[in-house]
């Protein structure tokens, strides 16, 4: 029981870490000139990055969930 509230806990550690990187990112792409940005820069540090933070999200929530789930 104890190893899985510590896993619950890093889990939702992880969810909010995730979360507030993934707002500065966007934060960081509205401040931006529209011009300044090029596709590539476009597609690969924020698309990629987007998705980065979408797995890291199903990652830790998977240890939340599965977690909750064992008794």
């Amino acid at each position: 029981m104890f190893k899985a509230l510590i896993l619950i806990i890093v889990g939702a550690v992880g969810m909010w870490f995730s979360f507030r990187h993934l707002g500065r990112n966007w934060q960081d792409y509205r401040s931006k000139p529209k011009g300044s940005v090029k596709a590539w820069d476009l597609v690969f540090n924020y698309g990629l990055g987007f998705l980065w933070f979408a797995y890291l999200f199903v990652f830790f929530g998977g240890i939340i969930v599965n977690n909750l789930l064992i008794k």
